[in-house]
């Protein structure tokens, strides 16, 4: 199965104190500037290799196609261009359709926190939950427990300031279905 990147293109959903939504094209990623912030989506196909035991991996910019199995990056390009810090800057990314969450997530640092949605971005969690049914003793039980990351829909980091000239790469990994 062959996808092009037209399809797997997802948009970029970043909010600076409010959410608004972007959705990238299939040639050179563009620039968007919301609120004095500058994001710019890039999806890149990683092909890893293995030469004495070293493994190396390569990235291949905005692929022309991609095969089911494919390890995708989904990098947004953050840069701060008011001029002044900014306070608590939001950046939304859905999973793209056609793949599932694969990890890879740029990790939480001093200065942001990484969540996930497994309900279409409606709630987030450093790790969602999902009600599931059992039969216990001949009755239905109904539990919540952690989703799986194959669930996710979305990826969100919480910047807690981005000062003046700032850029920050942020990124996380889909496998192509």
């Amino acid at each position: 199965m062959r996808l092009t990147p037209r399809v797997l293109r997802p948009a970029l959903l970043a909010a600076l104190l409010a959410a608004s939504a972007l959705a990238q094209g299939p040639s050179e990623p563009a620039p968007v500037i919301r609120n004095g912030v500058s994001f710019v989506m890039a999806q890149d196909l990683v092909k890893v290799s293995v030469q004495n035991g070293v493994r190396a991996e390569q990235f291949i910019q905005s692929p022309s196609a991609v095969q089911a199995g494919d390890i995708l990056r989904e990098q947004v390009t953050v840069r701060n261009v008011r001029g002044q810090t900014i306070a608590q800057v939001t950046v939304g990314i859905p999973i793209p359709r056609e793949t599932v969450f694969s990890g890879g997530v740029t990790p939480n640092s001093s200065r942001w926190t990484v969540a996930y949605s497994a309900d279409g971005g409606r709630t987030y969690s450093p790790r969602p939950m999902q009600d599931v049914t059992v039969t216990e003793n001949g009755k239905s039980v109904t539990r919540s427990q952690p989703a799986p990351p194959e669930s996710y829909t979305h990826v969100r980091w919480t910047v807690a300031g981005l000062r003046k000239d700032e850029t920050l790469k942020l990124e996380f990994r889909v496998r192509v279905r």
